[in-house]
């Protein structure tokens, strides 16, 4: 096979015509990578938003999100064999050479998980919608890896969440937007992983649905009172808050929701700071971070004009998490609702129109290779 199809950027901002399905080389990997045969897609809103935004360029690759089974391992590379199904992110939309919305794909050990094949339906999911459930399928496990290469990002290396559970028993998290992708994993991997309470915001339609997933109090948003109510529920016990809408206006409820705390570390996802809204100079301790999760693979990124470098410190917070913290509770995680398209890279077109006008809310969008 010398050639392979893949979902590009046709340079076009238009509605509709974001996409084309072209052949491309057929990929090949160094020797610390990986290479699947793509099952599975999930949407993000970044890949639209690298078109639109002129943070890619015409030719690129769409996609950070995919699942499949691995047909060939790079011999530097420990821990994966030909025929493990595996689910993957990547900095897609950037280069002609590789991205997620691909027949094959190149993926990187440090974004990469390995699942237990024998839990796994290979069946493919019917066109519609599908319920949040365990990671059982290439449809389920697609929608994962960035969301948890983001989550630990932000919690290993920006908000620096101590692993003491039985410190964190009595510790607040505050999640703001907990019914996005990210902010489904982060209630789970806060709960599970780290032990912390959580509270977190949405529609009301999602509050209980949120609760399953181990949120012990969930506000409306869109309420005037919801900022009041967060603080006299925290009592003043907020140490860790992650804004998973991130804009302006949402990171300023949030900083706004953690009043009477004492020492509070900011997390969003969208390169927000402290200096970007109205705080408090008599708060001399909180922290304020933005996190980049496509620098887990440990390379250099850009977003427009702007380079990111991880260090070495990074690294080493973000890997200890992912090889050492999150392996043991893969199974037990949950899916947000998967809204599921026709296969074929045609989808993809259809997928980030939905995600650009707004069209999906407490679920992800998802179609097979």
């Amino acid at each position: 096979m010398s050639s392979i199809k893949a979902a590009v950027s046709t340079g076009s901002k238009e509605s509709g015509k974001l996409v084309t399905i072209t052949d491309i080389d057929f990929p090949t990997i160094e020797d610390n990578q990986l290479l699947f045969k793509a099952v599975a897609y999930a949407a993000n809103p970044t890949d639209w938003k690298h078109a639109v935004y002129d943070l890619g360029s015409p030719g690129s690759i769409y996609g950070t999100d995919a699942s499949g089974i691995i047909v060939k391992v790079g011999k530097n590379v420990k821990g994966f064999e030909v025929g493990d199904y595996v689910s993957t992110f990547m900095h897609g939309n950037q280069s002609n050479k590789r991205g997620a919305f691909s027949q094959y794909i190149i993926a990187d050990p440090d974004t990469t998980i390995k699942y237990n094949k024998a839990s796994f339906n290979n069946n493919p999911l019917p066109v519609g919608t599908t319920a949040s459930s365990k990671i059982r399928t290439f449809e389920s496990a697609a929608t994962a890896t960035l969301s948890l290469g983001t989550v630990a990002v932000s919690f290993a290396d920006g908000l620096k969440i101590s692993e003491d559970k039985e410190e964190n028993s009595q510790r607040y998290i505050l999640i703001w937007g907990g019914a996005t992708a990210t902010g489904i994993y982060a209630i789970q991997i806060a709960k599970l992983v780290y032990g912390l309470k959580v509270i977190t915001t949405s529609s009301p339609q999602h509050h209980e649905f949120l609760k399953t997933l181990g949120a012990d109090e969930v506000f409306d948003y869109r309420s005037p009172n919801v900022v009041g109510s967060i603080i006299e529920s925290a009592n003043g016990e907020i140490y860790y808050a992650l804004d998973t809408v991130s804009t302006k206006e949402s990171y300023q409820q949030t900083y706004d929701s953690t009043k009477g705390s004492k020492k509070v570390a900011f997390d969003n996802l969208s390169g927000v700071f402290g200096n970007d809204i109205v705080t408090d100079p008599t708060r001399t301790l909180d922290t304020f971070t933005a996190t980049a999760s496509y620098l887990a693979d440990g390379r250099k990124h850009h977003m427009g004009a702007t380079e990111y470098v991880p260090s070495e410190e990074f690294l080493r917070r973000y890997r200890h998490f992912w090889y050492d913290l999150l392996p043991p509770h893969i199974e037990e995680l949950k899916t947000p609702n998967l809204i599921v398209l026709s296969s074929g890279l045609e989808s993809t077109s259809e997928a980030l129109e939905l995600l650009r006008e707004d069209k999906v809310r407490g679920g992800k969008v998802v179609f097979r290779a």
